[in-house]
């Protein structure tokens, strides 16, 4: 597979997951090249592919925009998200809707399982993809 067209799928699976359980519009930017360390990221979540497909997903974000994510998910106000467990089991939730996305639009490829999500909470993270 092409890397424009798996771009393209994480793309769609990411902005219909935004749109439909969060209530937001993404502005799909074009993918890095060469990413450069996410600084601003304090909360990850990953989910993993294997078999028919290797690779992960990764959700990078600030705790605030994670704050915002769990809220908006939740349909609750934004200031009564306090606690990292809301943010872990979110941020998670999130990863693993995109995942399953991103999944169903890769079938053709085989057979494909998913990890469980792992979602970490650092205090500016510096983390680097290839």
């Amino acid at each position: 597979m092409h890397t424009a067209e798996l771009a393209r799928i994480l793309e769609l699976a990411t902005a219909d997951v935004f749109a439909t359980m969060l209530a937001t519009q993404l502005e799909i930017a074009p993918p890095f090249e060469n990413p450069q360390p996410f600084l601003q990221a304090e909360v990850t979540g990953f989910i993993g592919f294997a078999g028919a497909f290797q690779g992960y997903v990764a959700l990078h974000a600030s705790r605030e925009q994670s704050r915002d994510f769990t809220a908006r998910l939740l349909g609750a106000d934004l200031d009564s998200i306090q606690s990292d467990d809301e943010l872990r089991d979110a941020v998670g939730e999130i990863a693993n809707m995109i995942a399953g996305n991103v999944k169903r639009e890769l079938a053709s490829q085989g057979s494909i399982d998913v990890t469980l999500p792992t979602v970490s909470l650092t205090p500016k993270a510096s983390l680097r993809v290839k």
